[in-house]
């Protein structure tokens, strides 16, 4: 459904996922998938704003997007 030159994402008939990354494939179930968009949505607003610190900081407790 998706690739660029970094991978590709492609969703078979039964639903699942798969995001592939040169010889990493991960398979997800459809909710999965979107916690996953959420989490990596935050991560890079995080790193536009500046706020991820110089080492890469963990977020605090309750700072990082709801997970189901």
């Amino acid at each position: 459904i998706a690739h660029s030159e970094v991978g590709s994402v492609s969703m078979c008939p039964c639903g699942v996922i798969t995001v592939s990354l040169q010889y990493l494939s991960l398979r997800f179930e459809p909710a999965a998938f979107a916690e996953l968009q959420a989490l990596l949505a935050f991560a890079q607003r995080r790193l536009d704003a500046g706020r991820a610190g110089p080492a890469l900081q963990a977020a605090a407790p309750g700072d990082a997007p709801p997970m189901h």
